[in-house]
């Protein structure tokens, strides 16, 4: 699951484009009046002018021996989460290791090795050690419907999660991040919430399709960016 382009919206847009250029460091590719565009590995992230205040939770991978000094670069720039001990996460399940962080708007930014996407990149992190966005939360009432929607409308197949409240779906490369509207996004007490995106994957046919009763939209697109 290979996420091209994913549309936010915040009603930040001149902090975030402060952020994620200046204090990040990604390249700016688009620019209009209220948005701009930025490349995050193989990703485009866009991030729209809006009414009201949302917050997301996504993730970029990273090359998977760069998390620690990911957490360096990181804590440059901001200040890391913590869970009151650390700020380096082990994901024993997942064989994984991540970190996070708050963007200008308040999102629950996280880098993430992943060690079965084996790969050795030389020298202190960077930006370019960013290999693209691999998840976005998506919060819902009903875990398991969304899920069985994902997997017989989108052929997303679930991936480790518990299926009732917490269930990723796709693969290591992009995950839906499929959650309960209940639930707090780790590791802060940030309450998940229905937030409207647009996200394009690549996929074998062109189709786009909206998650019932949500602002979710999923556009699968056969052409390379």
């Amino acid at each position: 699951m290979i996420i091209q382009r994913l549309e936010l919206y915040t009603h930040k847009v001149p902090e975030q484009k402060s952020f994620y250029t200046g204090s990040l460091g990604m390249p700016l590719i688009e620019e209009a009046e209220d948005s701009f565009t930025v490349l995050a590995g193989h990703t485009r992230l866009t991030f729209k002018q809006a009414n009201e205040s949302y917050v997301y939770h996504f993730a970029f991978n990273i090359e998977e021996n760069k998390l620690g000094s990911a957490v360096r670069f990181v804590r440059e720039r901001t200040q890391p989460l913590s869970d009151g001990q650390e700020v380096i996460f082990r994901f024993e399940a997942w064989n994984a290791h991540a970190c996070y962080f708050y963007d200008a708007a308040g999102n629950i930014v996280e880098f993430i090795a992943r060690h079965n996407l084996a790969s050795q990149a030389e020298g202190p992190f960077s930006i370019e050690d960013v290999t693209g966005v691999s998840e976005l939360g998506m919060p819902v009432a009903d875990v398991p419907t969304a899920v069985r929607y994902c997997r017989e409308e989108l052929d997303l197949e679930p991936w480790r999660g518990n299926g009732a409240d917490f269930q990723p779906v796709g693969d290591e490369h992009g995950l839906f991040i499929v959650a309960s509207l209940d639930r707090s996004w780790f590791p802060t007490q940030t309450q998940a919430e229905a937030a409207p995106f647009t996200i394009t994957i690549a996929g074998s046919l062109d189709r786009r399709s909206v998650i019932p009763g949500y602002p979710y939209e999923i556009i699968l697109s056969s052409s390379a960016e």
